[in-house]
């Protein structure tokens, strides 16, 4: 448990001063709030999970790279840093049961739009279906978000 958490706090503080060098684009372009908190749940699970240790080795590299990177702002390092996240990220998902802030609202006002089309053309009126739909797609969707957060189920 030492190591995990000593792990988490050398890839926080590295992955933090390159937060102080970079303007708010550079920190969106390497995605450095989403990688603190994969980190963060890659070492809570690195315990019981293979893959996450491997996830850790992985992050290690990719906080190692940043540094580099930003001094060559090379896009192939760049896209493969964002790419190695992704794959983190899906694994978290997928293995683990953990959903992406905002997921629940994408889906349920997807649906809601669908399904207020549906209700619009049932009810003769086209602008007032999918208003409603969204509506009550927005409400179901944060309700299941706020529901995932209580869980801790969020990355």
């Amino acid at each position: 448990m030492t190591f995990r958490s000593n792990w988490y706090e050398d890839t926080t503080r590295e992955i933090n001063l390159h937060k102080d060098t970079l303007s708010q684009k550079g920190q969106k372009k390497y995605k450095l709030d989403l990688l603190l908190r994969v980190a963060k749940r890659v070492a809570d699970f690195s315990t019981e999970c293979g893959e996450c240790q491997m996830f850790q080795q992985e992050i290690t590299t990719l906080t190692k790279e940043l540094g580099y990177s930003l001094q060559l702002l090379n896009k192939e390092t760049r896209k493969r840093h964002s790419r190695t996240i992704g794959n983190i990220t899906k694994h978290l998902q997928k293995q683990h049961k953990l959903v992406s802030k905002g997921q629940y609202i994408g889906i349920g006002m997807a649906i809601g739009v669908g399904t207020g089309t549906a209700l619009g053309a049932a009810l003769d009126n086209a602008s007032i279906g999918p208003a409603i739909g969204t509506a009550i797609g927005l409400a179901i969707g944060a309700y299941l978000d706020n529901k995932a957060k209580k869980e801790g189920r969020v990355i």
